[in-house]
Parts: C-alpha cells; sequence; structure tokens
C-alpha cells in the first residue's frame, strides 16, 4: 500500500515510498500552518477512527487510554501549566483532570450525550467539587451531540459558571482551535504528542484513517453524484464543497448520522461505508428476508406490490446466457466454489435525495437452483396481475451481465450500478408472461413447459382469494 500525502505547497498529491514511515514523513520539510495542520489532521483522523474501532468492540478503556492524550492536547489548546491526572492514585468523582489555578476540571469520555453532562455535574456538586473548580470542560473522544438544550443541564450556580456551546469538545473543535490560533509552536506540539500516541500504539491504522471518505467518495461517484447534489443531500450534516472536495476531511465529517443516512440512501452497508467491514452489501437494508416469493404467487404478488408502492421498478439480473431454455435444462448447483454455479439479482431501483438513481438488492440467490429459477416466473406472473388490477403500468426489467461481474457483486467487491451499467437490457417479464385484454393470460415458449401446472394452479389459488375480475387461466404455447 501507498501513503497518499497531500502537499499544498506544491498543489500535488505525493506518493511516498511504499516503506516510508510516518515519523519519517513527519520529518520533511515542513514551512507553512497549512502543512502542520494538514500533518495534524491526518494524525487526528488516525486516532479518531482506532478509537471508533475499539470502542464499538467494546475494547477501550477511556480511563487508561484517553486521559493522558486529552491531559497533554488540553495543556497545549488551553494552555494550562499544571493539569493534574486526578485518576492517578484512586478513581476521582466526577471528573479526570483538574487545574487549580485555573479553577478548571475536564471530564475525558468517549461521546458527550446530554444525560452524560447532567450526571457528571450532579457528581460534581454532590462532592463539593464547584468548591474547588469554578469551570467544568468535557473532551469526547468520539463526535459530539450537535445541541445540548436539556434544562437539567446547570448553566450558573454560584460561582460556577457552565455553557454547553464553550465547555464540551470533541477532537475536531480542539483542532480548529489551534488551527484559527495558527500558532506553529503548539500545533507542532499536538502534532508531536500524537505522533508518539500513534508510533505506540495505532501506526498500523494510518492507512485507514480515511477510508470512510474513500468510500462515500468511491460509492457517489460510482452512481454519477454530482458534488453540487452531494453537497446539498448532505448539507444538514454540515456538507460544504471544501470539505467533500478531500476524502480526509470527508472522513472527518462523517458522523455515524451521516454514514447511516448515506447507507439507508445507497442501500448499502453501513459498516462498509465506515471501513469496519469488507462487503458493500452485508448487512445492508432492504433484502427480501423470506422466500415467500419463490414459494407461492401470494408472495411474489407482495414483493411486486411492496415495490411498486415504494416508488420502485424492479430489475433482474442474470448471467449472459444463449438461451433461457438451455438455463432451464442445467441441474441443480447451489455450490458456489463450483466451476457451473450461476447466480442472479433482483434489485429495486429508485430516485434517492442524491438525484440519482439507487439499486436495492432485494434478491441474491443461485440461478443455477430450480427453484430460484421458478421463483422467477411466478414474479413474472405476478408484475401482469399487478399490472391488470391495479392498471398501473408494471414492468420487471431483465438485464444480461457478465458471470464474473455479477460473482464480484455478490462477494461485496463491486456495485450493483456498476453491474446494471457493465450489462445489457435484453428483455422485460411480459416476453415471458403477458396480457392481450382477453380473459385469458398468454405465456410465452421461453416459459418451460414443466412450469405449466405449477404455474396455473398457483394463479387459481390466487384468483379464488380475490375479489378481483382476474384471469383466471394461462395459456401456453
Amino acid at each position: 500500500n501507498y501513503l497518499v500525502l497531500a502537499r499544498p505547497d506544491v498543489g500535488l498529491d505525493i506518493r511516498a515510498r511504499p516503506h516510508t514511515t510516518l515519523a519519517q514523513w513527519s520529518r520533511m520539510p515542513m514551512n507553512s500552518i497549512q502543512d502542520l495542520a494538514n500533518r495534524l489532521a491526518i494524525y487526528l483522523a488516525a486516532y479518531k477512527h482506532y478509537v471508533e474501532l475499539k470502542s464499538k468492540a467494546g475494547l477501550l478503556d477511556v480511563a487508561i487510554f484517553g486521559e493522558p492524550l486529552a491531559r497533554d492536547l488540553a495543556e497545549i489548546v488551553f494552555d494550562y501549566k499544571d493539569l493534574v491526572n486526578l485518576n492517578l492514585e484512586t478513581s476521582f468523582p466526577a471528573v479526570d483532570l483538574g487545574s487549580l489555578p485555573a479553577g478548571c476540571a475536564i471530564q475525558v469520555t468517549l461521546s458527550v450525550s446530554t444525560t452524560k453532562v447532567v450526571e457528571t455535574q450532579r457528581k460534581f456538586f454532590e462532592h463539593g467539587l464547584d468548591r474547588t473548580y469554578s469551570a467544568l470542560k468535557f473532551i469526547a473522544l468520539r463526535d459530539k451531540q450537535k445541541t445540548y438544550k436539556n434544562q437539567q443541564i446547570t448553566r450558573s450556580r454560584g460561582t460556577f459558571d457552565f455553557d454547553p456551546d464553550r465547555d464540551i469538545y470533541d477532537l475536531g473543535d480542539l483542532f480548529r482551535i489551534l488551527v484559527a490560533e495558527a500558532n506553529s509552536e503548539k500545533l507542532e506540539a499536538a502534532c508531536n504528542r500524537l505522533e508518539a500516541e500513534i508510533g505506540s500504539a495505532i501506526r498500523p491504522y494510518l492507512l485507514d484513517a480515511d477510508r470512510p471518505g474513500q468510500h462515500l467518495r468511491s460509492l457517489l461517484s460510482a452512481h454519477d453524484v454530482r458534488t453540487t447534489d452531494a453537497v446539498q443531500a448532505l448539507q444538514s450534516f454540515g456538507m460544504t464543497r471544501t470539505i467533500y472536495s478531500n476524502s480526509l476531511s470527508l472522513a472527518e465529517a462523517s458522523s455515524r448520522e451521516l454514514i447511516q443516512y448515506v447507507a439507508e440512501q445507497f442501500w448499502i452497508s453501513s459498516d462498509w461505508i465506515e471501513g469496519t467491514y469488507d462487503h458493500i452489501y452485508s448487512g445492508a437494508p432492504g433484502a427480501e428476508k423470506t422466500t415467500d416469493w419463490r414459494r407461492s404467487l401470494r408472495g411474489a404478488y407482495d414483493l411486486v406490490a411492496r415495490a411498486d408502492a415504494n416508488g420502485e421498478q424492479l430489475n433482474v439480473i442474470v448471467p449472459v446466457w444463449p438461451d433461457f431454455r438451455e438455463l432451464d435444462a442445467i441441474d441443480d448447483v447451489v455450490d458456489f466454489e463450483a466451476r457451473n454455479y450461476e447466480h442472479f439479482f433482483l434489485v429495486a431501483r429508485k430516485s434517492n435525495d442524491f438525484s440519482v438513481d439507487c439499486f436495492r438488492r432485494v434478491i441474491s440467490d443461485p440461478l443455477s437452483y430450480r427453484k430460484c429459477r421458478d421463483g422467477l416466473f411466478l414474479l413474472f406472473l405476478a408484475a401482469e396481475i399487478y399490472e391488470i388490477e391495479t392498471q398501473r403500468k408494471t414492468y420487471i426489467d431483465v438485464y444480461q451481465a457478465q458471470r464474473e461481474h455479477i460473482r464480484s457483486c455478490y462477494l461485496g467487491d463491486m456495485f450493483l450500478v456498476d453491474v446494471i451499467c457493465s450489462g445489457r437490457l435484453v428483455r422485460n417479464h411480459k416476453d415471458f408472461i403477458y396480457s392481450d385484454g382477453t380473459a385469458v393470460l398468454k405465456a410465452t415458449q421461453d416459459v418451460p413447459n414443466r412450469l405449466v401446472n405449477w404455474l396455473q394452479d398457483n394463479l387459481t389459488e390466487f384468483v379464488a382469494r380475490r375479489s378481483s375480475l382476474l384471469p383466471v387461466i394461462i395459456s401456453f404455447r
């Protein structure tokens, strides 16, 4: 892997040698505040990425891991000269760090919720700490909330004064303070402190620091999202063109709420966006949870109806195959490693908040399994019945794509939109089952003869349960 480093002084990206270490890069010539700010941003992004991964797994002890770093950064940012770790000898109530001359106590925590603020203040006053410290600050190792408006938060009590907008910080806030002050000595000191932390604990994670940004950019690029539309869709999360233009700044701005929103807009795994899992679609929302679609016409009809209610159009993606009858002749194969294993997708297409089509992976199953192939014809029949009953034009388009592309998408290495774009539209469901306006549905020669009785039985059962005047017979060629 190559470490890609932005160097504003030359206006280009420099690809360092594969074995260039972070420490070696940190000693490369730096000649501006901007250089130092970029260097610090990389270190902070790496640290935050590490904290996020560890805390999700329940493996992070803030008291051991976060307090020493927070103490040193607070001394640099706020000019404290004697900030003491109060937990070194015993677990101190309510707060972790304190400066007697400044009259300030600091609580270091993974995240600062309103509940956390209220509970910390309660203990703070119960133990009479307001007689020693007139100020209380919070430093979060992860992102803080956008607002803290709860009336239970104490703003003033005697000499004690607290303002959530002023006294609650996350690492991004500390970074902004240092950059705004533009003090090269402070920036250098913060860089050195984080370099020491990274060197001892999280250097292996550095190359992944901007992974959420990389994944977001690749996702939006694959779907041809324009910068204007991306910034507009993410505006409520504080997105700007400047942030969006850089993977690292985009990663820094990628809160859990933003990532979840994008995942739901594109039906993508939020874990993949965050970089904690490699499969693009594993655990993604929107997949069909049952096999009712291939067990009964009622199940297939419900799927078609749900998609239409969501404003979606269904598409089938199958491997390139010379003839559908030849496809039906293959033996059942469900072993993914088998040479003659074939896969298919049923996806739902819909325009999203980013002004592009997104694709929901509704069904992902082996096409080389006969019951799945049979289920596709149930879906075709259901789509035609749904159109007759609702008088809404309904199509299930059939695409052919390269087998290796479908396989790659199944393995989570390729976007559905890329599979669709690299394939070709060959048919729709009416090329298999259609209505010509009479009381009899027509099945074309591409519907296997062995399905005649099964499809007819499903149609008979379905119509018997409904009051609508639907066709009750399928005519096969």
